[in-house]
């Protein structure tokens, strides 16, 4: 269980006005200290409440007053009066791209297909029980139907070609043939379509797909796309995703979720606070309600299962003690320059005034997500990342710690020519010392 799940002092107070103590005193019996958070978030709306107002950072933006404004209200507008969806699919299959015509769309599910399986265990809270829900619903759970997805999936190569991965095990991209009420069937994405990538020929599940080249895939398949919208998609580039706007304006990049459980904050600009697992699930739910087009909700089940489960990818990230005079010495230099932002042992803290930052603002400044600050993501595992920075505009470490990537003749970025500005920490360090600082960071 990490750090922050055991640290929710403050919001089981706003859950339940106040908690005794567990521990008994002058021979006292213990004394029960109520409901998990956990099963408060499955049975409790008033409780489901102040986690979601406790975790908003900036309750004006977009983001925030949607959800004040219908989640757990009780009132007619309340999403809890959605249906609850857990569709029948069939987890597309590697093999199927190979079939003439690609994957076959739109008829019926088969005869095996199947929903999400939740146990009276994941209901009751159980923690293994969740964390085997969540994986589970990890790669089959379907986050959001795509009309767009079927352009991809004629041919190996345009599967490919488009950045979605194939493993022998997990299927094609994670990619699910959804049941719908008129007895056809329709693509839909799952957490692992954006948040798994092929590395080295293997699945490594949590990093964010920066390959994964969805503005394309939107155009291509577009029958009469504007042009002006279409110039915005395309310059999106592998591993960016707008999620924010319907005009394409706002592209972040596709984040790595195996350092989740030690992060503070999440989104770019850190409009979620994680104050615990509830925290986490609230944002998964609301994030499935949103791309389901407000017409269904997932079973909450569902939602705490993923949020547990993504609390355990972080096992992948162990990190070691820097060993050789190269990581030794960047140790040093790490404490020194990078340290009062991602603090050890998490390697992350609070959020930096986007002027601070001094990359692009625009994310920061967003209408509907916008604090006025960027988060710090946690560095563990950072060094197999892929591409950095918000707007996923380097590929790797090197280019970050790279002084010539702020001058105009720049040619190393992810987004084209040109300077990438911003995040100028450790730049003036010397080459050497640039060398070793990277070293060390990919011990982390």
């Amino acid at each position: 269980m990490s750090a922050r799940r055991r640290t929710v002092i403050a919001a089981a107070a706003l859950f339940l006005g106040g908690l005794p103590s567990a521990c008994a005193t002058d021979g006292a019996a213990p004394v029960d200290a109520g409901p998990s958070i956990e099963s408060l978030y499955l049975t409790s709306a008033s409780a489901r409440r102040a986690a979601l107002v406790a975790s908003l950072v900036n309750p004006e933006n977009g983001y925030s007053q949607l959800r004040l404004a219908h989640y757990d209200t009780g009132d007619g507008l309340d999403w809890s009066r959605l249906p609850e969806s857990n569709p029948r699919i069939d987890v597309i299959a590697a093999s199927e791209l190979d079939a003439p015509g690609g994957v076959a769309v739109g008829g019926a599910v088969t005869a095996t297909a199947h929903s999400i399986v939740i146990s009276a265990s994941a209901l009751a809270a159980d923690p293994a029980a969740l964390v085997a829900l969540g994986e589970d619903a990890f790669f089959h759970y379907p986050v959001e139907p795509s009309l767009t997805v079927e352009t991809a999936t004629v041919s190996c190569e345009a599967f490919a070609r488009y950045g979605f991965w194939t493993d022998d095990t997990r299927g094609a991209g994670g990619l699910v043939r959804q049941a719908t009420p008129d007895g056809s069937s329709v693509l839909a994405f799952t957490c692992s379509t954006c948040h798994a990538a092929s590395r080295a020929g293997a699945l490594v599940v949590g990093v964010g797909n920066d390959g994964l080249d969805l503005g394309r895939l939107a155009i291509d398949a577009s029958v009469d796309a504007d042009p002006t919208i279409a110039a915005r998609f395309l310059a999106w580039g592998p591993g960016r995703v707008d999620v924010s706007t319907t005009q394409g304006t706002e592209p972040v990049r596709i984040g790595d979720t195996r350092p989740v459980e030690w992060l503070g904050f999440i989104h770019a600009d850190g409009t979620v606070a994680l104050h615990d697992v509830v925290s986490l699930a609230i944002r998964l739910e609301t994030l499935i309600i949103t791309s389901h087009g407000l017409l269904d909700r997932p079973p909450r089940a569902v939602a705490l299962g993923l949020a547990a489960y993504l609390e355990t990818l972080g096992a992948s990230l162990s990190t070691r003690p820097p060993s050789s005079p190269a990581e030794v010495r960047g140790e040093t230099l790490f404490d020194a320059t990078c340290s009062s932002c991602h603090v050890p042992p998490s390697f992350t803290g609070a959020p930096v005034a986007l002027a601070v930052v001094g990359t692009d603002p625009t994310i920061g400044l967003s209408l509907d997500r916008g604090t006025g600050s960027y988060r710090v993501p946690s560095l563990r595992g950072v060094s197999t990342r892929g591409a950095l920075l918000h707007d996923a505009s380097l590929p790797d470490l090197d280019a970050l710690f790279d002084p010539a990537r702020v001058t105009a003749g720049y040619q190393g970025g992810r987004r084209g020519p040109g300077p990438v500005v911003g995040h100028v920490f450790g730049l003036d360090l010397g080459a050497s010392d640039r060398a070793d600082l990277v070293a060390y960071l990919q011990t982390l």
